[in-house]
């Protein structure tokens, strides 16, 4: 028997361990999650622990895929992110995913030291009690944009 074929894209692997996890509730508890699980995936995850005011929630755990130097560190409020970085762009949609209860996916531009990338990312929500979202787990990953002049002139 051939062993399955490895999904290529981190949002879909996260996404399908988050339903894993799961099981027949409606959201998984952050106690749920086991790094050793989802392997190397785990660098480029993050976890949001949600506050009210939403802006005062905060990163309580970075991947160190997702971590640059001088950038936002764990307890860094989700306000706080500088607006064009990778992570300020995978928690852009944290109020989507709390008003649709549901995982969600986004991709797009965003500024890194390295310059300009394109990201994949996704969001789903966490719950202790089964009802009220308390925690949010985002994954992303990206690739540079490598830009000519001809290609993109100023």
């Amino acid at each position: 028997m051939e062993a399955p074929i490895r999904e290529m894209r981190l949002t879909m692997r996260v996404l399908r361990y988050w339903r894993d996890i799961a099981g027949k509730r409606p959201f998984p508890r952050v106690t749920d999650l086991d790094a050793r699980e989802l392997g190397e995936d785990w660098q480029n995850c993050l976890l949001i622990k949600l506050r009210s005011p939403l802006e005062r929630s905060f990163l309580s755990y970075i991947g160190s895929g997702l971590v640059v130097p001088g950038g936002p560190t764990e307890g860094t409020a989700l306000a706080e992110c500088p607006p064009e970085t990778i992570l300020a762009r995978a928690t852009s949609y944290v109020s989507r995913v709390l008003a649709q209860r549901v995982p969600v996916s986004m991709g797009g531009s965003a500024a890194q030291q390295s310059g300009v990338v394109l990201y994949r990312s996704i969001l789903a929500p966490l719950s202790e009690d089964g009802r009220t979202i308390d925690t949010v787990l985002g994954a992303a990953n990206y690739r540079e944009v490598q830009f000519t002049e001809e290609e993109h002139p100023v």
